[in-house]
């Protein structure tokens, strides 16, 4: 680097770099080795560039950057706009950078999954499906609006907030007594989802019927007739729904009881669905 590279500072031109390329190439290099590692390093390098005075210093600072990482992208932003808020002070020990990617890496993975896998992707996928099956094009725009929200909105908003929090990111992260701020956030949302996902059962089962029936004998003024019972009304009188409650809490009690993986479940799902169908009873 040359001595004028001593003069030069951070500028908001140079974070807005590394808030684009985080957007837009954080993923493009994933690997199974160090995962986001490499888009991480890529998205700071013209901060990085910035505050190293000699070729050998920006080597050294890529390096730092090229530990291990992996986190939920959108809710890294996070943590990469923090990390080069602490970067661009020069005076910040470059330990105190890998120590905030690792302590938040985790917690923002959690929280980030769950908001994104748990709370609003399934319940909009659903939302979207039933529009759709119904000729409604409004179904695909939602899907399409959802991507460009956590693809990109959602991305920059969080990297410009962990930038002017900086290292105060891991105090955001806990509440006053100390204790998880993200982990509350976490249940709360994944009790939240749950609740409208299970609202959605009777609408995306609802053809989940049974034809059976059963013959009976009644007296119809005095006589003996025979009756035709339909099963599926008799299970509507005790429980609406009853077929798609049951079978949801089965999957429930294999995967979370049993230890059953999603996929089993799957096969499981589709072998009755084949059987059920083939034996008339479903």
């Amino acid at each position: 680097m040359s001595e004028n590279n001593k003069e030069k500072k951070v500028t908001k031109k140079d974070i807005l770099k590394v808030c684009w390329r985080y957007i837009l190439t954080f993923q493009w290099s994933w690997n199974y080795e160090r995962m986001q590692a490499l888009g991480f390093a890529w998205s700071i390098l013209p901060v990085l560039e910035k505050i190293s005075d000699t070729k050998e210093e920006l080597i050294a600072n890529v390096k730092r950057h090229l530990q291990f990482f992996n986190v939920f992208p959108p809710a890294g932003g996070a943590i990469i706009g923090a990390a080069a808020a602490m970067e661009a002070e020069k005076e910040t020990p470059g330990e105190a950078v890998d120590s905030l990617k690792v302590g938040l890496m985790g917690p923002f993975s959690g929280i980030g999954d769950t908001l994104y896998a748990v709370l609003t992707r399934p319940i909009l996928g659903v939302l979207a499906a039933s529009l759709a099956m119904a000729g409604n094009i409004f179904g695909f725009w939602i899907m399409v609006l959802f991507g460009i929200a956590w693809g990109i909105v959602i991305k920059y908003y969080l990297f410009w907030l962990g930038y002017r929090q900086g290292n105060n990111v891991i105090d955001q992260a806990a509440d006053e007594e100390g204790e998880g701020l993200l982990d509350k956030i976490t249940a709360a949302a994944t009790v939240f989802g749950i609740t409208v996902i299970g609202g959605f059962i009777p609408d995306i089962l609802s053809g989940l019927t049974t034809p059976l029936t059963f013959e009976r004998e009644i007296e119809v003024e005095g006589e003996m007739v025979s009756e035709v019972v339909e099963i599926q009304n008799v299970l509507d009188d005790i429980l609406p729904y009853m077929i798609p409650i049951a079978l949801v809490a089965i999957c429930y009690y294999l995967i979370q009881k049993r230890d059953w993986s999603a996929v089993s479940v799957l096969i499981l799902l589709f072998i009755l669905g084949f059987a059920g169908s083939y034996l008339g009873l479903l």
